[in-house]
């Protein structure tokens, strides 16, 4: 997909989290893999985030350079991250309507009130 070849073990890891991001979004073009492997490679503060409708890069100062819209492969994520450190992915969450959890802190309450009743006696 990139018109380069890379040289280098750093160069052949930056191509590899390239490739993941086509993994996550059908519309990534061999021009956009080839920015997103450049920009990478310009600093190594450079940053590459994704989310569900959109790709940003992000210089060492923070700030949005460009943008590109993207069309997820499927809905399995909320945020992909590219640094320096690695690709971080982190998975998409959806709340349970269970309330369970609730339950169970309000009855741990109730026994540690009566807990503390019978040895007050």
């Amino acid at each position: 997909m990139i018109n380069q070849k890379p040289k280098t073990y750093n160069e052949i890891i930056r191509m590899k989290k390239c490739y993941t991001l086509t993994q996550y979004f059908s519309n990534i073009t061999e021009n956009m893999f080839n920015e997103i492997y450049n920009f990478l490679g310009q600093s190594p503060d450079n940053t590459i985030v994704a989310n569900q409708n959109l790709l940003s890069f992000v210089d060492g100062a923070s700030q949005v350079v460009r943008t590109f819209p993207l069309t997820p492969k499927n809905s399995s994520f909320d945020n992909i991250q590219i640094t320096r450190n690695g690709v971080s992915i982190t998975p998409h969450y959806s709340p349970s309507s269970s309330s369970s959890w609730s339950g169970s802190s309000s009855n741990n309450n109730n026994n540690n009130n009566n807990n503390n009743n019978n040895n007050n006696r």
